[in-house]
Order: structure tokens, then sequence, then C-alpha cells
């Protein structure tokens, strides 16, 4: 049986890590109580925030530490003196070959700046700048072998943002080593690059003019070559000179006849199938009708034939026929009518087959719709054949036009060759025209703008020792105080409380000032710690009120019958016990408070009731005597039941049946129970009355044991299948690293305050709230069945 409670409170108590917290049973372990699945996934170490909170000390003496240090090391280092030098750098577009580099892009004036940078900086130039200027006689370089990397060790530069300067430092021992070598390496490094510069461009003349020649003499080879080709080629040349094969064009009139032709011989197909569709369906008129559409075509085209003759006559008396066609539709063989439209059919067209030279034998042997027919066909076979022959034309007329393809791309690639050409010795010969401008211009002038003074003593070396001891002593101090944090056990925030152990916190009770309890005390017989009666209106008292509307939740649930344990003695359960119970009373609840610490118990002494009477035990024993151990607290909605005798065996009463028959009892009177149970881990009472209850909230202080205290009461709790609410953590002193977690996260968001007298609670809280009432001395008179204080 799982323990979690569905807690979900919106007055930030426990806050929206409720559902994190299902969750996290869930994925750190199938089946494990929520704190053991958060023990299997481990605590991450120390946050960074948190550390430089609470050991903020520690990194601040380890950074004086580091730069006393840094600062005694630069006292025993020798004196170090700065020098500046600059140069400016004129830039101007490649215009020759062999300017861009050899890699055909030309270079920016940052690429240039950037390339001069990294040169100045290279032991080849810084050699050169020894030998020429002697670099190596000077004293601190003296007998000392080269002194090359040394200077580079100390030279640096950098370039003038938005100028083509470049500005050049040097640290030395002395004024005077410092300018001469800076001297010694701007004078260098102008010089290379001079010689460079004319070095380019020498060799740039050079190269066009080796270029020009040799592109001149393959311009007239490739010119040579396509003379010869053109005097032996059988192409035919253009009005513009173009290259021509002449069985081109007689491809294309050969396509275009053809395609003329099979044109027609589709549209004669189409009227032939069209007839014959309309006949096979019975359409004679519709035939007649198409026939006399493409007879009139034929006419128009001058066709003729003895079918032709015959099927003028047809057309020429298409009225007759339709006549006759409709007749032979609606009449039978004997009707007048009929008989008369087939008799003038017969001689008219007896007449017409005479003046066509036609036999009767020969009119009358096919109708007119066949000849039709057969005229189309005729001239279909006429098409195929024209066609047949106009292929065989093509096939011939192809393989000579192949046979001149490679001579077409031939002149091609010649005459691509030839342009080729002419074009790259135009190009040359128009640098060549330049050359004379262009040979005597430098492509980059560099020249001395700032010249280099006499060194200055320089602050860069305590800069630089203060910088590395402060660093190293902020490295170390860190190492400690991650140490020193990783040794501490204790909860520092609500977060890894809740991460720990995979509950919800139902809230926080502030550790009530000792001044309070004796104001609080001189007023009357109830317990001072009673502070949801004495101050109600308290921040004190807002805290057990936080509890009580996080338990409403729980109410959704069914959760009626609440126990109230700790750890240990002394966590404040029976205080969080009885102030809940209070508040619950007076949120409209009928409570009740059942006091089932039978061996210490607490709930006579803290509302100050006699010590003589029914309770708890004679109910548990007898249940008729219910009505008389209850007592009304005085506090509207809450009830009391306490324990007035300690029994001889509490462990067997509290885990017998008669125990959880007396709690089912209670739970139908009341709409709240709550129980104040002795500490889990003091004896074994808890575990008996956990099964009883609807849910277990569990009290804890906070100190070094807390983790482990915390795990094991969850353990025994577990084994017996409590349902754990959540924790409530008590007595939080004011000014701890776990109050500043609490007021600067989400818990402090209501301005409650959890110090006494903190002041971000004043518009909350009355600390002279007037206090109700206490109960007085109970005596025997009854009110409702229930025995009342007077």
């Amino acid at each position: 049986m799982s323990r979690i409670a569905e807690l979900a409170p919106s007055n930030g108590i426990g806050g929206p890590s409720h559902d994190s917290r299902t969750a996290n049973a869930v994925s750190h372990g199938a089946g494990l109580p929520p704190h053991l699945a958060a023990l299997a996934h481990g605590s991450a170490g120390p946050s960074i925030s948190r550390l430089l909170r609470r050991k903020w000390y520690l990194l601040v003496l380890g950074l004086a530490a580091g730069l006393g240090a840094g600062y005694y090391y630069f006292t025993k280092q020798e004196p170090v003196y700065w020098s500046t030098a600059e140069i400016t750098v004129s830039y101007r577009e490649p215009s020759l070959p062999g300017e861009d580099g050899g890699n055909g892009r030309a270079p920016s004036s940052q690429d240039v700046l950037g390339d001069y940078l990294h040169r100045i900086q290279t032991p080849p130039l810084i050699e050169r700048a020894v030998e020429e200027q002697n670099l190596a006689d000077l004293p601190r370089f003296r007998g000392g072998g080269s002194p090359v990397w040394t200077i580079l060790e100390n030279l640096s530069g950098q370039q003038i943002q938005g100028t083509r300067v470049i500005k050049l430092e040097y640290l030395g021992k002395s004024p005077e080593e410092t300018k001469a070598v800076l001297d010694a390496v701007v004078k260098t490094f102008v010089d290379s690059v001079r010689e460079e510069e004319q070095s380019v461009s020498q060799e740039a003349i050079e190269l066009i003019t080796k270029a020009n020649d040799e592109v001149r003499g393959e311009l007239e080879e490739a010119e040579a070559a396509y003379r010869e080709f053109q005097r032996t080629s059988p192409l035919t040349r253009g009005e513009d000179g173009t290259p021509l094969n002449p069985f081109v064009a007689d491809l294309r009139q050969i396509d275009a006849s053809e395609d003329e032709l099979r044109l027609e011989l589709t549209h004669l197909t189409g009227e032939i199938e069209a007839i014959r569709t309309a006949l096979a369906a019975g359409g004679r008129r519709e035939a007649l009708a198409q026939m006399a559409a493409m007879r009139r075509r034929d006419a128009a085209e001058g066709e003729a034939s003895p079918e032709a003759a015959q099927l003028t006559f047809e057309e020429q008396n298409l009225e007759l026929m339709l006549q006759l066609e409709e007749a032979r539709e609606r009449f039978g063989e004997n009707y007048p009518e009929r008989k008369r439209l087939e008799s003038r059919y017969a001689a008219v067209k007896k007449l017409m087959a005479e003046r066509a030279g036609l036999s009767d034998s020969e009119g009358s042997s096919k109708s007119f719709l066949d000849l039709f027919v057969d005229a189309r066909q005729e001239r279909a076979e006429v098409l195929k054949v024209q066609i047949a022959k106009l292929n065989e034309q093509y096939a011939l007329t192809e393989k000579k036009a192949e046979a001149l393809r490679d001579a077409e791309l031939t002149d091609r690639e010649l005459r691509d060759e030839v342009a080729r050409h002419a074009a790259m010795h135009a190009a040359l010969v128009d640098k060549i025209a330049q050359l004379d401008l262009t040979k005597e211009a430098e492509r980059v002038r560099v020249a001395s703008l700032v010249p280099a003074r006499p060194g200055v003593l320089t602050s860069v070396e305590l800069i630089r020792s203060l910088a590395v001891g402060g660093t190293m002593g902020l490295a170390v101090a860190f190492g400690l105080a991650y140490l020193l944090e990783q040794g501490d056990r204790s909860f520092k925030s609500p977060e890894e409380l809740r991460a720990e152990f995979g509950l919800p916190l139902l809230g926080h009770v502030p550790a009530i000032p000792a001044k309070v309890l004796r104001r609080t005390k001189e007023g009357g017989r109830l317990d001072p710690s009673l502070l949801t009666v004495h101050r109600p209106q308290s921040r004190l008292a807002e805290s057990f009120r936080s509890v009580r509307a996080s338990l409403a939740f729980a109410s959704r649930s069914g959760v009626k019958v609440i126990q109230v344990t700790s750890g240990d003695p002394g966590d404040g359960k029976s205080t969080l016990a009885a102030n809940l119970a209070v508040s619950l009373g007076r949120s409209g609840k009928s409570t009740l408070l059942v006091d089932v610490d039978l061996r210490r118990p607490r709930v006579a002494g803290l509302f100050g009731l006699p010590k003589e009477g029914v309770c708890v035990t004679d109910v548990i024993a007898d249940p008729d005597k219910l009505a008389d151990a209850i007592v009304e607290s005085g506090v509207p909605g809450l009830s009391l039941l306490p324990c007035l005798r300690k029994p001889t065996h509490p462990a067997e009463l509290l885990s017998s049946q008669a125990f959880e028959d007396f709690v089912g009892v209670l739970r139908q009177k009341f709409d709240f129970v709550v129980l104040d149970s002795p500490p889990v881990l003091a004896v074994s009472d808890p575990a008996a009355v956990a099964p009883a209850a609807d849910g277990v909230v569990l009290v804890t202080r906070l100190s070094k044991r807390t983790r482990r205290k915390v795990r094991e009461s969850l353990d025994m709790l577990d084994r017996t299948g409590a349902k754990v609410l959540g924790l409530v953590v008590n007595a939080v002193e004011p000014g701890g690293e776990y109050v500043r977690e609490v007021e600067s996260g989400y818990y402090g968001g209501y301005g409650y305050g959890y110090g006494y007298g903190a002041s971000n609670g004043g518009y909350y809280s009355s600390e002279k709230a007037p206090a109700l009432e206490e109960p007085a001395v109970a005596t025997s008179s009854t009110v409702n069945g229930h025995r009342t204080a007077v």
C-alpha cells in the first residue's frame, strides 16, 4: 500500500512539487516508497549559489591571502619597463598578376594587416633584427645566447580599431632596452616589406611578358589550324559565314511532309470508325448525316470516282432517303406510303446509276454508305504508302547528315579555341599597356608612424601577480568550502528536504521565542504554546493554519483521521497536534483531538484539564463511555479526548481490535479526528496506531540527525502500510540558511515571515489581538451528551 498522499495545497506549503513528488516515486524505482526512491537516486552536491552564501567568508579570506601572496611575489621581482611604437600600413588593390598571392583572390586590407601583425612576431624577422641591429650587444642579452625567444615572449602587437595602424608593445628590464628593441623590429619589418614589394612587382612584369608571348604563339597556331580545316571541310557556309550541314534542312522538310500525311490519315480513320459505329448501333440516319458532311468536304477538295458519283446521288437525294428511313421505322412493308417512297427511291437510284455508267447490278451491289467507306479506305491506303516512302527517304538523308556531324563538332572546337586565345591575348596586351604606369607603384607601403620612446616603469607585472595570486587563493578557498559543504549533512532548503524523502512539506512552524511564551503564560491556565488560542492573528498562529490549509486538500480524498507523530521526543508533535486541532475547529469543521500518547500524555496539560475522570483508555475498553469522556475545549468546533491514566500495556491496547473499532466510531461522529501519538523511534505505539488512521503527519526539527531520523521513521511507518501525508518542519530558527531559502523561494511568497517580529508579515498579523477565553476546570455537567469545562 502506498502511503503518498495526493495533496496539492495552493497556499505555498508544499508548493507545486506535489505532482513531481509522485513522479519521483515512479521514476526512481517502481514500487518503492518515495523516500526510498529518493535515496536510491542519490543526492546532488551543494549548489554554487548556496555554497557562496554559506561560505562567503572563506572565499573572502582566500582572495585576501592570494592577493597578499601575489603582491609579495611582485616585490621580489625585477622592475619591468614598457614602451610602444606604431606602424601605418597603406594598401592598394592588386592590379598585376602575381600580386594576389597566387590564390586568385585579392586580399582585403584586414587580411594584409592580419598577415603583417603575425609576421612581425615570427622568429625569422626577429632573427634578422637581432643580426642587422646588433641587439645581442644590449646589456641584458650580452653573453646569454640568442635573444630571439626572449624578445618574442615580451613583444606583442595589435591593430588599432578602425584604422590601418599596428601598435607594438615591448616589456624590458631597462628603458634603453625597450626603445632599442622596438626600433630594430620596426626598421627590419619596414625594410622586409619594401623588399618584398619590389620583388613582387618585378616578378609580375616578367610573368606578363612571358604569358603574352606564349598566348600569341598559341593564337597563331589555332588560326592556322582553322583555316586548313575550312579549306577541306564539306560544310557549306551561311550568309554570315556560319558553317551549315546541307542535309539538316532536307530532314526538316521530310518531317513536315510526314506530319501532314499522318494528320490526314488520322482524320480519315476517325471518319470511317464514326460511320461504322453509327451503323452498328442502328443509327442509319445519323450515318447518312455524317456522310453528307464528309462528302461536302471532299467536293470542296475536288475528289472524283465512280463511288463519288454514287455518293453525289445520295447527297442530292438525302431528303428522300431520310423520309424512306423514317417510313421503314414507322410502317410495315405493305403500307402504301412506304411502298411509294421505296419505288421513288429505286427509280431515282437507277437513273443516277445509268448516268454514272454503272449497271443495275453494280449500282445495287453496294449501298451508298459502303461506297463512302470504301472511298475513305482507298484514300487511307494511299496515305500509308506515301508515309512509308517518306520514312525511307528520311533514313537515307539522316545517314548523309550524320556523316557531317564530326565536321560540325571539329569546326566549333576550332572556332572556340581561336576565340579563347584571342581574348587572352587582348587581356595581356591591355596589361602590358598599363605596365609602365604600375611597375613603379607599391602595393603596400609601410612606414613608422610613432617611433618608440624609452620605456616607463609598468604596473602590468603587479596586476598579473595580483590576478594569479587572487585566482589561486579563490580556488583553494572554494575547494575548502566545497569539502566543508559536502561534509555538512543538514538540510539547507525545503527543496533538499522534499527531494530527499519524496514527500510534500505541509508547513514550517517558526521557533517560539521565550519572551512570547513567558508573556502568554501570565495570561491563564492554557499552555502558552497554544498560540492559535492566545494569539490567533499572529504570524506564529498563521504557520499552523498553513498546515491546516494543506491538510484540507487531503479531506477531499477521504482523509478524516490524522495521526500526528515525530521521530524523537521534543520535536513538537503535541504542540502541532493541539494547534492544528484548534485551527481545524475554527474553520467550521467538527474536530476531536485524541491523546493516544498513553505513555506521556500531553493534551490534558496543554488545555488545563483536570487529571481525573473518564478518558480515552476507558472509551477504548467501553465505547459507551464516549459521551462522558469527550470534553468541550472552549474553542468553537473543537472537542478533546484526553488520556488521564496510563495503561499497563499501551502497545497491546493500541494494536487491539477495540482500538480500531473506537477509531471507526470517531470517524463517523466528527469531520476530523487528530490523534496525538508517541514518537516513532521511541516506542512501537505509533506503528500500532498508523493502520487505523487515514493519514500520518510527521513532525521534525532541523538538525544534523534530521536526515537519518526522518528516514528511519518513514521506514518504520512504511512497514505498517501507513499513508504519510507529508512533513512539518517545526521550530525553524530565524536567520538561518534554511529560513533564507524559505523566504526567498516559493514558501515566502505570502510574506508571513518565519521569525518572530519579521518585518514582512506585519500587514497580515496583529500581535496584540485579544485571545479567546480558555476552558475552565472540567466538572461533571454534561451538555448535548459531552462533558463541558466550566
